[in-house]
């Protein structure tokens, strides 16, 4: 009897337990296929320790591609996309996103929805002037060259629109 009741109260205490993982809001930190498939994005806390920032650490390309560069001339391997953002309710973030061909900055509002993509909208002033994005955990090696063989991302969904629900 003791030996039931022991099993009873451990599947209680997992059940319990499962069940407070799943309500904790799941972190945007990793790295992220961007909605439209042409990079990596790595989102974890920024240098100076206040909030999050992502930095493009892989950029899909055809064999024998250049490697864009921003703006400036500079490569975007590297480049930091996701200025600091900070979270208003534990599960949604708010910073700044750039444009790295041209430097416009946006809006950003994002988090991880409960099918696990990153849902990203940039806008300006309001977010009903915007867009959103839906990236993808991305689980392959993001080498030191940034370059992504473009084999390797395929199968990924690509879905973007401006409605805030996903895309075909």
């Amino acid at each position: 009897m003791r030996r039931i009741a022991l099993i009873v109260l451990t599947m209680t205490g997992m059940l319990w337990a499962s069940l407070a993982l799943a309500a904790l809001p799941r972190s945007p930190e990793g790295d992220w296929l961007t909605g439209r498939g042409g990079a990596v994005v790595r989102i974890a806390p920024c240098a100076g320790g206040t909030g999050l920032c992502g930095h493009i650490v892989g950029i899909v390309l055809d064999h024998g591609d250049a490697m864009p560069m921003d703006w400036q001339g500079r490569s975007q391997c590297g480049f930091e996309l996701i200025r600091p953002s900070v979270t208003r309710s534990g599960a949604e973030w708010h910073g700044r996103i750039v444009d790295p061909r041209n430097g416009s900055a946006y809006h950003a509002e994002f988090q991880v929805t409960r099918t696990g993509e990153l849902a990203l909208r940039g806008y300006l002033g309001l977010p009903v002037f915007g867009e959103t994005q839906h990236w993808m955990r991305y689980e392959g090696t993001v080498p030191r060259s940034c370059r992504i063989d473009r084999a390797q991302t395929a199968g990924s969904e690509v879905r973007t629109n401006n409605t805030g629900r996903p895309g075909q």
